[in-house]
């Protein structure tokens, strides 16, 4: 069985900066400044005149109307996770890796929000696990893993989770883009998701997170100190609050 595949280098760039972060919010809503003035960037293809559209299809476009992306957060609590393979609801490779462990977060972007995977089927496997071969024959670990043994298999549920009031909040605040988050965990696969919101403050232009939803919340840390606690959804649906520190 071989996995489809997508350039996930295609839809996802690295940010690393404030300034970066916020260019990106006023790409992802749509404007962009040129010559002192905002001007709309508008899709070449509008998803609502695709063909052959199922109707959760036509619901999540509806659903996202307006929202032209967001960041991805992609984390591990506890022991490290070795070849990562995460499937979407078409059995395409929508992220992999080689490892994943605590201190070693991934921050991406994304730009159009039907990125979103409806599902994601999660494993990770032991060391041995070979990546998948690419269609020149060659092993590709963006094709994700095969053999070894499995250590964790997950499937959850994401896009579906999501209040639609992230998103309504997402569209009056323009500068304000979606944080979906997910984590892997010893016993499960956690899904989590807030909205950066930017906003003026002494010093200048700045973000926080608001919103925060789902099966787990980040400590917020200042100079170094944990401020607020964080929290996570146990197996038996009880809410923990942590202290990660990553």
């Amino acid at each position: 069985m071989k996995y489809k595949n997508t350039s996930q280098s295609k839809l996802a760039t690295l940010v690393s900066t404030s300034h970066q972060r916020q260019l990106l919010s006023m790409m992802l809503s749509g404007f962009f400044l040129i010559g002192g003035a905002y001007i709309l960037l508008k899709p070449k293809s509008p998803p609502e005149k695709v063909i052959n559209l199922t109707p959760e299809d036509k619901m999540l476009i509806h659903k996202y109307r307006g929202i032209h992306g967001g960041a991805l957060y992609i984390s591990v609590v506890g022991e490290d996770k070795n070849r990562v393979t995460m499937l979407n609801q078409n059995g395409v490779v929508w992220y992999s890796a080689s490892s994943l462990g605590e201190g070693g977060d991934r921050h991406s972007t994304f730009t159009d929000a039907m990125y979103i995977p409806r599902t994601l089927h999660v494993t990770w496997r032991t060391e041995d696990a070979e990546a998948r071969e690419n269609s020149y024959g060659l092993p590709d670990i963006s094709h994700g893993f095969e053999g070894g043994t499995i250590l964790g298999d997950y499937t959850v549920q994401v896009a579906s989770r999501i209040p639609d009031e992230v998103f309504d909040f997402i569209r009056k605040n323009g500068s304000s883009l979606l944080r979906l988050k997910i984590r892997l965990a010893d016993h499960a696969v956690l899904v989590g998701w807030d909205v950066e919101e930017w906003y003026n403050a002494i010093g200048g232009r700045t973000f926080r997170y608001v919103m925060p939803g789902g099966d787990f919340k980040e400590p917020k840390i200042k100079y170094g100190k944990v401020v607020e606690r964080g929290w996570m959804i146990t197996p038996d649906g009880k809410k923990v609050e942590m202290d990660w520190t990553d």
